[in-house]
């Protein structure tokens, strides 16, 4: 059972937007709500063991915004199994042309759709976040223009992307992360889906040191900072005229994401919206 710590603070809104671009890849989760229209509550989920340098952090970032400092206050969550609640709560979903289901679910999948078996786990990518269904509609509408044949799962968390290309193409896919847990999981999904003769998971730091080049479609559901500083090395490993999909950011970071690959040399094609969040299909110019 896990036990975790939850910060609280009330912020002007564009203080708690800024704050939460500033924390988000520090925390297991970040969120905003209105308290009132001038005042937000910004909730931040962390390890216990991070509490002290992310106070630190907020802090300091407080300090130079605002001359006084509202109270950060401290909760500590029931522990709780998060993976075994996750799990409970996760409902079979049909997004584009695929069929997203747990262990736990009673029905068959449906003909017509293809089927990805996806747990809750200790890596990102259940399909139930709005970035993952937005990769996988992204996925299903690019199916209907082009067939891909080298394709590249960037940071690929569960490996539900790469699962979901593979079933597409029937192709080999490259899967990457640079968390070790990841690639675990994906090697086990893949494995549990029978697609391990198809995907090759592997530790990466990014598209730095990857064994192989000229990928014709690459996904990568991340988050908005990192997605922009990479976008240039994404298209050196992209071939003129594939699809690259970008997810992992909020609809108000999706215009720095688009600069940055139109910059490196990508057009957008199509913006897709599900709630807060975006998802683009951009494609590297000839």
């Amino acid at each position: 059972m896990v036990s975790l710590t939850q910060l609280e603070c009330s912020l002007p809104k564009a203080l708690g937007e800024a704050l939460f671009d500033f924390l988000e890849e520090d925390a297991l989760s970040v969120s905003l709500n209105e308290e009132t229209l001038e005042q937000w509550q910004l909730l931040i989920i962390i390890n216990p063991l991070a509490e002290t340098p992310i106070r630190q952090k907020i802090t300091s970032f407080l300090q130079d915004h605002l001359r006084s400092i509202p109270p950060i206050t401290t909760r500590v969550l029931a522990p709780t199994d998060w993976v075994k609640a996750v799990h409970q709560d996760l409902h079979p979903l049909t997004i584009g042309r695929f069929y997203v289901y747990g262990s736990h679910a009673q029905e068959n999948p449906p003909a017509d759709l293809l089927p990805l078996q996806i747990d809750a786990a200790t890596a990102f990518g259940s399909g139930h976040h709005e970035s993952t269904e937005g990769c996988l509609k992204a996925l299903s509408l690019l199916a209907k223009q082009s067939s891909f044949q080298k394709p590249l799962d960037m940071g690929c968390g569960s490996g539900v992307l790469a699962m979901a290309m593979a079933r597409l193409w029937e192709v080999p896919v490259l899967a990457c992360d640079n968390d070790p847990e990841a690639v675990r999981v994906t090697t086990e999904n893949a494995h549990l889906n029978h697609l391990d003769t198809l995907i090759k998971a592997q530790v990466s730091d990014g598209f730095t040191g990857l064994p192989m080049r000229n990928f014709d479609i690459i996904t990568a559901n991340i988050l908005a900072g990192p997605l922009c500083h990479m976008a240039q090395e994404a298209l050196d490993v992209l071939t003129p005229g594939g699809a690259i999909v970008l997810a992992g950011l909020l609809n108000r970071q999706a215009e720095d994401v688009i600069d940055a690959y139109r910059s490196a040399g990508a057009k957008l094609v199509e913006q897709l919206f599900i709630g807060e969040w975006s998802t683009l299909i951009m494609r590297k110019t000839e």
